[in-house]
């Protein structure tokens, strides 16, 4: 056992040995480059560290529909896309920058929007006409429904009286003193386009009554002022009668005419004709 161990022992060290020879090897074959290195190991220590500058590719512009175009425009060109903009409507008028886009067609290197001015509806497709709303047929329904209707078509609804001698004035107001009056009149023709939400006047009756044939009329026709009276029957003054004083009282002065050489007629006419021989 303490043989075994001995000679165990030995091999260690000679591993030692052989290790540390090695070691020694290597520092001299270090020195020897060292030495054949020169001015170059000089330059390569000073050299300056190699800088990696990374440029990141521009981000995608992501979809702009729905935006105002200035919004789209900046976004496009942050992302380094060169940018066109259109109608997007057969209008084909010039864009501003408060439109909203529509539609877009983007390539790597460029884009291309088609707008239509603010709060205008898209069209379905690019170079279309625009579907604005159409004013409803409102004639018939009482105010407060027809303000619910119109709803964020048109601007403000207002309502006055179809009659003339009647009072009314309210503005969208649903639940307001004149909500159940009868619509008898629309300042825009139900039917008609409605671009850019434009106001409408409804003239209106009050709950029961029934609405005049056209506006301008009265309830009562006596309160119009230019109301005459059908049995009415102008005084004669006596003026129409005739009291002679435009005959000149003898005649008509003809008895004194002389006739010339030639004959002919006083200047009253010929109320007795010449002869054939002519007037003596």
């Amino acid at each position: 056992m303490n043989q075994g161990g001995i000679t165990a022992l030995a091999m260690t060290k000679g591993e030692k040995g052989w290790f540390g020879g090695v070691i020694a090897l290597a520092v001299v074959l270090f020195l020897l480059l060292l030495s054949s290195c020169g001015d170059d190991c000089d330059d390569a220590a000073s050299a300056p560290d190699a800088t990696v500058t990374v440029t990141a590719a521009p981000s995608p512009a992501g979809s702009q529909i729905g935006k105002s175009v200035d919004s789209a425009v900046e976004q496009a060109r942050q992302a380094g896309l060169s940018v066109g903009i259109h109608d997007a409507s057969d209008r084909d008028e010039a864009p501003r920058g408060d439109w909203t886009v529509c539609f877009e067609k983007a390539t790597l290197s460029d884009v291309v929007f088609a707008a239509v001015p603010d709060e205008a509806p898209c069209p379905k497709k690019d170079g279309q006409r625009i579907p604005w709303p159409a004013m409803p047929n409102v004639k018939g329904t009482t105010y407060a429904k027809a303000v619910e209707k119109l709803g964020d078509a048109v601007g403000e609804v207002a309502v006055e009286a179809a009659y003339e001698d009647e009072a009314a004035d309210d503005t969208n107001n649903k639940n307001g003193d004149y909500a159940n009056w009868k619509v008898c009149f629309q300042s825009v023709k139900a039917g008609t386009a409605l671009p850019y939400e434009p106001d409408v006047t409804l003239h209106a009756v009050k709950n029961g009554e029934v609405c005049p044939s056209a506006k301008g009329l009265y309830k009562e026709p006596t309160n119009d002022p230019d109301y005459v009276d059908p049995d009415y029957v102008a005084p004669d003054d006596g003026s129409s009668e005739d009291d002679g004083s435009s005959s000149g009282g003898s005649g008509s002065g003809e008895e004194d005419y002389t006739p010339g050489d030639k004959g002919g007629c006083p200047p009253g006419g010929c109320y007795n004709p010449c002869p054939p021989g002519g007037c003596r």
